[in-house]
């Protein structure tokens, strides 16, 4: 008798394939993609700041405190904004740290809901596939 068997390899493997890694990846990532995103005064302020030519920082005034559901449809629009294509791929980067993350009230919430979706999901799929209660 050991004090480890292959059948508790087997359920400690099942659960980390099952219940702590999307428990750990639906916390990490649904939050961030519930948000949605501006672009705002002072961002627009240290774009001037950081160099940005009037070319790239006055076609954005118009998108400044639109909210967007995710961000790369705010940087589509700014895309769409400027327009020279060089000058776009030239401060992507710097004008995606200015954009703003608005905070959806109650994340936490949705994210249990799908969590306790997600483990209703998985105790019928174990039901269906271990009937004898032995997984």
């Amino acid at each position: 008798m050991g004090i480890i068997t292959w059948d508790d390899i087997r359920r400690g493997t099942y659960a980390i394939v099952l219940v702590i890694i999307p428990s750990v990846l639906l916390g990490t990532y649904l939050a961030p993609a519930l948000q949605s995103y501006q672009l705002t005064g002072p961002g627009l302020w240290e774009l001037k700041r950081k160099g940005a030519p009037e070319a790239v920082i006055e076609p954005l005034h118009e998108l400044r405190l639109k909210p967007f559901f995710f961000k790369f449809r705010l940087m589509s629009a700014v895309e769409d904004r400027i327009a020279e294509p060089e000058l776009f791929q030239q401060y992507e980067q710097k004008i995606e740290r200015q954009l703003s993350a608005i905070g959806m009230p109650a994340v936490e919430y949705i994210f249990l809901v799908t969590l306790a979706a997600y483990y209703w999901i998985l105790w019928f799929a174990t039901r269906k596939l271990f009937p004898d209660g032995k997984v």
